[in-house]
């Protein structure tokens, strides 16, 4: 008695199932990172060039912290010495002043409502108030991109989650 071979069909067809299956595994892959990017709200043409953290010992005892990521685009890089020069930067004391200024200088826009006190959790106004203070005590050397455009500037900073500097402002 011989035994014949499987006919060769039916390996073809393993073989197909197996290539249709890792499409739509690597389908799924890509849309799921895709979908992540949009969810947590990245721009991967964005690039890091500079990272700032800040801290503080508010009112109450505590230590907040944050971290802010500047960045820059391909289209529109920060040039190397501009990033190298924020990055050398002490920022050791930065976020003490930072609080010590939002403090003394409250934002009296951008609130919810004008009936709600600052130290409301309902309040943008302590988000406002470190926004501002930011502007006072980060300071980026200027930098203009020739483009066919004439001069452009791009910056982008985004605080990382699980940052706590607004919250020692409430």
């Amino acid at each position: 008695m011989t035994h014949s071979a499987p006919p060769p069909v039916r390996t073809t067809h393993r073989r197909r199932g197996a290539w249709w299956l890792a499409a739509v595994i690597a389908s799924a892959g890509v849309i799921t990172i895709v979908a992540t990017m949009l969810v947590v709200g990245q721009r991967p043409w964005l690039h890091t060039n500079v990272t700032i953290p800040l801290s503080y010992v508010g009112e109450d005892g505590k230590t907040y912290f944050c971290t802010y990521d500047y960045r820059t685009s391909d289209r529109l890089p920060m040039p190397t010495s501009v990033a190298d020069n924020m990055n050398a930067r002490d920022w050791s004391q930065t976020g003490q002043l930072i609080y010590e200024w939002a403090k003394t200088h409250p934002a009296e826009s951008w609130t919810t409502q004008d009936d709600i006190p600052a130290d409301d959790p309902r309040s943008t106004r302590p988000d406002a108030s470190w926004a501002l203070a930011m502007d006072e005590y980060i300071d980026f050397p200027p930098w203009q991109i020739e483009t066919e455009h004439g001069s452009e500037y791009e910056l982008w900073h985004e605080v990382r989650p699980g940052s706590t500097c607004v919250d020692g402002l409430r």
